[in-house]
């Protein structure tokens, strides 16, 4: 199976923001509140004007698959559901990590909540070491 990376632009946007709103994602968020489309549009309008803000979409078969982009050296990955469990996941992060070594970013991380044990696989998988223990508290 072959996967490319696509820069992401607005007219990629829609698909970005079906991804970030899917059920099967919703808990795999560190921030789970509900955000409208013009406000998901308003977040990458303001990232997009960042140096530290590059995204990707994930090509299989001509089709967008999913969504990858690095946020201050945070790499965050999306697979459509139809497409998980493939290898795409751990092949779109090589393809991030190659495409980061080209713009000079040395480092990357993966935040990963503690239940996505699919997100933790394919960290692991690259190659990923744990390196903190981030616990929290509501109070």
């Amino acid at each position: 199976m072959k996967i490319t990376l696509k820069s992401a632009d607005k007219s990629d946007w829609d698909f970005i923001y079906d991804l970030r709103t899917n059920e099967n994602y919703k808990n795999n968020f560190c921030t789970q509140d509900f955000f409208s489309k013009s406000q998901h549009y308003d977040y990458l309008s303001k990232q997009e004007a960042s140096s530290n803000f590059i995204h990707w979409m994930i090509i299989f078969e001509d089709l967008n698959v999913g969504y990858v982009r690095i946020l201050d050296n945070d790499v965050s990955i999306i697979i459509d559901p139809k497409y998980q469990e493939k290898g795409i996941g751990s092949q779109a992060l090589m393809l991030v990590e190659q495409e980061a070594k080209k713009i000079g970013i040395d480092k990357l991380v993966g935040r990963v909540l503690v239940h996505n044990e699919s997100s933790r696989k394919i960290f692991e998988k690259n190659g990923y070491d744990l390196t903190l223990y981030w616990l929290e508290k509501n109070i």
